[in-house]
């Protein structure tokens, strides 16, 4: 394996003690926390009926931080996903012990699969309630196991589950809509190849994806109105997947290399620092956006593919990082548990810890 770009020393150090932080402040909070979504846990949002009341309140949630979380009784939430970053990172910072106990407490508390969020979910494009399935949590906490060498533990109802899912040539999301969404169908096709699943399947979703890629290389969120957008972590998201499938075995044409590029180009500035939006105008300050930027950034170097100089968007990440360890966008949000600190723990793994490569 190709070992990640030098940082330098003193750089090097500090991601190290950055990443032990930010696991700390996890640990002694039980990976439990906050999240951008879990508006739907307040007691009172059963009150509420259609998409744009529950948007409302969830994005309500979103912004205002703890206050009106204190005022609608949101609880904090421990999330599958949550602990399958932690687990993920532990790996990478060599504590096998921890990773091993995240991965038990995932198969006790949420059982062996498959997985979802445990707050009702709604979307500008879908609802799904608690516990359903969605590929996303589902794929997180898969590649934990993989990565704790335990995906013997899964249940063999993931398999059928995600086969399940197929429909039109492409993975759904979830349950509760057909809409094809580009990262959760490549996220879906990844699973069942770990898992060994239909192979027929998954090279009709990576067609399907490959189809769909623009000629400057990017991808929209998804198909259909609304789902129009490029953003820098989906398209990440949609890379990671399509190189785990290469690396299975599977026909993915020349949609990486197009998408590196476009991504290379359209979603860092000229300083190298991550945007949020393709060409967006403004220095991203959302965590999960920028996490996710450092750790493709790392994985990007051991796979031997061209990137930009990683420092400036690793030192922008540590930037949002406080005292106590807690990752906030903006440096005075709250810190979210899986969105923030689950993946700038992981992020931050994946550079000073190990050549392993950190899933996204």
């Amino acid at each position: 394996m190709i070992p990640p770009i030098d940082l330098g020393a003193e750089l090097h150090t500090e991601v190290r003690e950055a990443a032990k932080r930010a696991f700390r402040f996890a640990q002694v909070r039980e990976f439990a926390g906050t999240d951008p979504y879990d508006g739907l846990l307040s007691p009172h949002a059963k009150h509420l009926r259609g998409r744009r009341p529950r948007q409302a309140w969830v994005q309500a949630h979103k912004r205002a931080g703890q206050w009106l979380r204190d005022l609608t009784d949101v609880p904090v939430v421990r999330m599958t996903k949550g602990m399958a970053l932690f687990a993920h990172a532990a790996v990478l910072m060599g504590d096998q012990g921890q990773a091993d106990q995240l991965v038990d407490r995932i198969l006790s508390e949420r059982g062996s699969g498959p997985w979802g969020y445990e707050f009702d979910v709604q979307t500008r494009w879908a609802f799904y309630p608690a516990g359903s399935p969605n590929v996303v949590a589902t794929t997180f906490a898969l590649r934990a196991f993989q990565a704790t060498g335990r995906l013997d533990e899964v249940s063999p109802e993931v398999t059928r589950w995600l086969q399940g899912q197929f429909h039109n040539g492409y993975f759904r999301y979830t349950t509760t809509s057909e809409r094809l969404v580009h990262n959760g169908s490549l996220l879906a096709a990844e699973s069942l190849a770990m898992l060994g699943g239909d192979a027929t399947k998954i090279q009709s979703a990576i067609n399907r994806t490959v189809a769909a890629q623009m000629p400057d290389g990017s991808w929209s969120y998804g198909v259909g109105p609304g789902l129009e957008w490029v953003d820098s972590f989906h398209t990440i998201y949609n890379l990671d997947s399509l190189w785990a499938l290469e690396q299975a075995g599977f026909d993915t044409g020349e949609a990486i290399p197009e998408g590196l590029r476009y991504w290379a180009e359209n979603c860092l500035d000229a300083d190298g620092l991550p945007l949020y939006y393709a060409n967006d105008q403004k220095t991203s300050q959302d965590v999960h956006n920028v996490a996710t930027t450092v750790g493709f950034l790392a994985r990007a170097a051991q796979r031997g593919w061209g990137t930009p100089d990683p420092r400036p968007a690793v030192k922008h990440l540590l930037g949002l990082q406080g005292d106590d360890g807690g990752f906030r966008s903006l440096g005075s949000g709250l810190p979210h548990m899986r969105w923030n600190q689950g993946h700038a723990t992981l992020a931050l793994a994946g550079w000073g810890n190990s050549n392993e490569s950190a899933g996204s």
